[in-house]
């Protein structure tokens, strides 16, 4: 059976001061909430490969040197890149590639990069830095892409049995020398090693960089590390802080980059890129009832949900304090996530979800959509929202007409 949900609370690592290592507690003003949260409004990411020269123990996407053949297709990344004016005028304004290595894919890189430019839309890579062999070696690597402005460059202890820190360092300062925006990733065990120590030490001698850190995930090859789940925080109240959708390499769509971005069984489905426009894929994902609500009230309502209909004794007592964790444990159950896709498609709450979207994180897409369907099977308005229609033309500045239930 299940706890109820308890505040925000917590200590950093038992004897590792605060200040010397992350916490893994997530701590925003609402301010930074309210922008995190939006930029799944307007953001797409690409993994473009499984490929990886690196085969990390904790990699979420079990990615190795021996997944060559998961590369999108070049062709298919010309069809993508055709999309970028659609894309810029649906409200795209940045993009992000990611893998695998993103660099074993560069001519797919280079194509979707430079389309973007050319449409107003920002570029940014997530990379494991393995071209920064020399200085030289990665000044040119960073030049050959001048379509990309945010540079994400990983770096941890599981990283470091395959490739050496000088070359990481080489990346992430040929980066910042070409006047990129650069984020050093940092992923640690919790508690932390002394090797991730070690890191975050040397990490923080590099000037003129960003630093985000994140504890490992039990995700993908992680799984068969010995690693101690954390069970401090609740995860009840926590928002989903999904920064988009992900085109796979196979044209299927994931719903975050983190914990179900290889997951393939759960109810955030959409359909695929090779097939369908991306602007429309994009459009579903921002009016999916179950997404949206977990991203604008995490998940208090789904456990009282859970617990309303009995369905809470198919969930352990003893819960991960992370969101993603708590989401891949709730989306893996069949039961569990059937049930809750379906109660978050009913019609009114559907409706209700619409509207908190669209006031909450100021994303209206999904109020939209309900409103032209409406319009087209005035039926399927749900009772009280016959005057649904004039808030959205209102928030919207689209004239949506009125089809109201009689």
């Amino acid at each position: 059976m299940l706890t109820p949900p308890e505040p925000l609370s917590g200590l950093a690592p038992p004897g590792l001061p605060a200040a010397d290592m992350p916490d893994p507690r997530t701590t925003m003003t609402l301010t930074e909430l309210a922008d995190f949260q939006a930029i799944a409004g307007h953001h797409i990411t690409f993994s473009l490969t499984l490929a990886c020269p690196l085969r990390c123990t904790h990699c979420i996407v079990s990615a190795s040197p021996d997944l060559k053949h998961t590369t999108m297709p070049v062709a298919v990344a010309q069809a993508y890149a055709d999309q970028m004016p659609a894309l810029a005028a649906a409200g795209i304004r940045s993009l992000s590639f990611t893998g695998g290595e993103p660099f074993l894919a560069r001519e797919q890189v280079k194509l979707l990069t430079e389309s973007a430019a050319a449409n107003g839309i920002k570029s940014g890579v997530v990379t494991a830095g393995h071209w920064g062999k020399s200085p030289t070696l990665a000044r040119r690597l960073v030049e050959e892409f001048r379509g990309i402005t945010n540079w994400d460059i990983s770096i941890d202890s599981y990283h470091l049995d395959w490739i050496e820190l000088g070359t990481v360092v080489n990346a992430i300062e040929a980066a910042r020398d070409a006047g990129r925006r650069v984020t050093v990733r940092y992923s640690y065990n919790d508690p932390p090693t002394d090797a991730d120590r070690d890191i975050w030490a040397a990490i923080h001698d590099i000037a003129g960089v960003e630093i985000a850190s994140q504890r490992v995930r039990t995700e993908g090859r992680a799984r068969d590390l010995a690693l101690e789940a954390p069970h401090r925080y609740s995860p009840w109240v926590k928002p989903c802080l999904t920064q988009g959708m992900v085109v796979r390499y196979d044209g299927s769509i994931a719903p975050c980059c983190l914990n179900l971005v290889e997951a393939r069984e759960h109810p955030f489905q959409f359909g695929d890129a090779r097939t369908r426009p991306l602007a429309d894929l994009h459009r579903d994902f921002l009016s999916h009832p179950l997404l949206q609500l977990i991203r604008v009230l995490g998940f208090s309502e789904v456990w009282t949900w859970l617990r309303d209909d009995g369905l809470d004794a198919l969930v352990p007592e003893e819960l991960p304090d992370d969101s993603c964790d708590l989401c891949s444990l709730l989306m893996r159950k069949p039961a569990v996530a059937a049930y809750l896709a379906e109660r978050a498609a009913r019609p009114e709450v559907e409706a209700r979800i619409a509207l908190l979207a669209s006031r909450v994180l100021g994303e209206h897409t999904m109020a939209l959509h309900l409103v032209r369907r409406w319009r087209e099977a005035p039926d399927s308005r749900p009772p009280g929202f016959a005057d649904f229609d004039d808030y959205v033309a209102a928030v919207a500045g689209e004239e949506v007409g009125h089809a109201r239930a009689n």
